[in-house]
């Protein structure tokens, strides 16, 4: 009997086609299980793609029962590439006009580094959660959020300064930080301090802190930067409410892929961590709704504490998903989707595509969700907080619908007139960026026509 293979010998000469030599095979499968993870150049985001990375070699690359390692070693090599935010380092977040997006400041981070995800240059994305859109661009996802490190601010005094908190600071101090939320928050709290912008990587951020003609007094810096950096030590103490709520994904990795990618959806299986993807979906279903972006001062605070079905604190918490039905999962279903049931050993982590039909057995999970949070309008007068009682999720979607209530809880306490004073002041600075730059373009077309005219006639004479 013939084959249909193109390597198989048969007396056709015109179907006879040479068997791939054992180098190309093992070149072919190599590149099979050879992924791009793709990044900010900061130092920060090299090193967190650095631990995702070697996560992933971690998980797939082990002795199988025989004590052997896999025959085509999975490989996750690093690019990284300068983003708009990281080109600009002077111009304050709320200030930039995002690269190609309408969701404000957070593409600034991300537009980028998804054009070249989209086009195939990268496999999957590492970025920090907070600086992801909570909105996507078509055809990507978050396939997987990696372990949250701590979510808090940290209070970081510049050396030799004998300040232990900000109550401690003299009035006039000056602290230093480039986020609006955190400034809108301690604006609140501190009205004798004064907070000024300050941007740049860390290891710069601190040095202009430490220098003795610098007039900061303190800087507010993510505990999790500082951490991953090595420079745990300078954090003079954490900061949490009712002083200063963390940004929306703060302290966690968020790992952006293509939404038809087979092929990376499978080797992320069973990297995420579900209490991370569970927190996380609350504050960004909150964040969505609210509408806000990284110039948007929201403040989130969450817990997920995992429970038994039989677990007697479940009678004494609200339950408001019990009974609803959700869509049935498919290999088109998003994979946070997935996130939290409970799959067999033996399918992880190579589990191909879950499909209607093939689900291997799975368990939902039980966990009681606490979810606070906070809109303030950036001169720190008007503060909204919202803290709704504790209530059991049973899935991802569960959680983000969960924070999509909140939200909308946090609008009918005046939320929307704050974010509304935000929105208006934004457009007012646009529609002024938007006059210079036309003011710029006429005047350099003006001069571009005065430089014209001066060389035609000269050469006018020289004829």
């Amino acid at each position: 009997m013939t084959s249909s293979c193109p390597w198989h010998s048969n007396p056709t000469a015109t179907n006879r086609r040479a068997m791939p030599d054992r180098e190309t095979l093992i070149a072919l499968k190599a590149q099979q299980n050879a992924f791009v993870l793709g990044t900010r150049k900061s130092n920060l985001a090299l090193i967190q793609t650095g631990h995702v990375a070697d996560d992933l070699r971690d998980l797939h690359n082990v002795e199988d029962e025989n004590g052997q390692l896999p025959a085509y070693p999975f490989t996750f090599s690093i690019e990284s590439m300068t983003t708009v935010g990281d080109r600009n380092q002077t111009t304050p977040l709320h200030l930039l006009s995002p690269y190609s997006s309408t969701q404000p400041a957070k593409s600034l981070w991300t537009d980028e580094l998804e054009a070249r995800l989209i086009g195939g240059h990268f496999d999957m994305l590492v970025h920090s959660l907070k600086d992801v859109p909570t909105v996507l661009k078509d055809g990507c996802e978050i396939g997987c959020m990696a372990k949250r490190h701590d979510p808090r601010d940290a209070l970081v005094i510049k050396e030799g300064l004998p300040y232990k908190t900000l109550e401690d600071l003299p009035d006039g101090s000056v602290v230093g930080t480039g986020s609006v939320r955190r400034v809108a928050q301690l604006k609140r709290a501190f009205p004798n301090l004064v907070f000024e912008d300050m941007r740049g990587n860390l290891n710069t951020r601190l040095a202009k802190l430490d220098n003795p003609s610098s007039p900061f007094a303190a800087l507010i810096l993510a505990m999790s930067g500082l951490t991953r950096l090595g420079m745990a030590h300078r954090v003079t103490s954490p900061l949490s409410s009712p002083t200063l709520m963390h940004a929306v994904g703060q302290g966690a990795l968020g790992i952006e892929i293509r939404t038809d990618d087979i092929r990376t959806r499978n080797v992320l299986r069973g990297l995420g961590h579900w209490q991370t993807e569970w927190s996380c979906g609350a504050e960004r279903g909150c964040l969505r709704v609210l509408e806000g972006g990284c110039s948007v001062p929201v403040g989130v605070e969450t817990e997920v504490v995992e429970l038994e079905e039989s677990d007697p604190l479940l009678q004494g918490i609200e339950d408001p998903f019990r009974d609803e039905v959700e869509a049935a999962l498919t290999e088109e279903s998003p994979m946070l989707w997935f996130s939290g049931l409970v799959i067999p050993p033996s399918s992880r982590p190579s589990t191909p595509t879950f499909s209607r039909d093939s689900l291997p057995p799975l368990r939902k999970r039980v966990a009681k969700l606490t979810l606070k949070g906070c809109v303030t309008s950036t001169d720190g007068k008007k503060h909204v907080v919202y803290t709704p009682a504790p209530i059991i999720v049973r899935s991802y979607r569960q959680a983000e619908k969960f924070g999509e209530d909140c939200a909308r809880k946090l609008r009918e306490m005046g939320a929307s007139e704050i974010l509304d004073e935000i929105n208006a002041i934004r457009k007012e600075r646009e529609a002024a960026d938007l006059a210079k730059a036309i003011e710029r373009s006429r005047a350099a077309a003006q001069e571009a026509e005065k430089v014209g005219v001066v060389q035609g006639g000269a050469a006018e004479v020289v004829a």
